[in-house]
């Protein structure tokens, strides 16, 4: 069962109030649940095929908004943001954004076909010392998904 929030462009009037709340949900994720955070006012272009016969048949291309998923996974929760053009994934990112995420925590992709086109990064990032999420877990989740959204995705004045 998916949750979904769709924030404007701008993001939330209270990004404070808007980060506990999501740490509350992450918290309450029952197995093979996720929360889905998308900004479907920030929007580019992404290429599904190439042109092909020499432009005779014209490229194909579909607006793409950045995501955020936090999933439930045993006794850890996963966070996964939208992969990078340059590396196979669906939203075209500058350099200089992909060095923001980094610097945030992020995990670049590995070699796993399907996690070879996000980011993740996983809470707690060692044993779990309790039963599911500590509070503090759940908080540092929504904080690097408050962060990420602030920092790379959403204009903010």
């Amino acid at each position: 069962m998916t949750y979904a929030v769709e924030l404007p462009a701008r993001g939330p009037e209270d990004w404070a109030a808007w980060s506990a709340s999501l740490a509350a949900r992450i918290r309450s994720l029952g197995p093979e649940e996720d929360v889905l955070v998308s900004i479907p006012g920030v929007t580019r272009p992404h290429m599904l095929r190439q042109s092909r016969i020499f432009g005779l048949i014209p490229a194909s291309m579909e607006d793409t908004s950045p995501w955020v998923r936090i999933r439930r996974d045993e006794e850890h929760a996963v966070a996964e943001l939208i992969g990078s053009e340059n590396f196979g994934g669906d939203y075209l990112l500058a350099t200089e954004d992909e060095d923001r995420i980094d610097a945030l925590g992020w995990r670049r992709p590995g070699n796993d076909p399907i996690e070879a086109r996000i980011w993740s990064r996983w809470f707690p990032d060692d044993v779990p010392a309790s039963a599911y999420l500590s509070l503090s877990d759940a908080r540092a989740a929504a904080d690097l998904v408050t962060r990420t959204l602030r920092e790379v995705f959403v204009l903010t004045d």
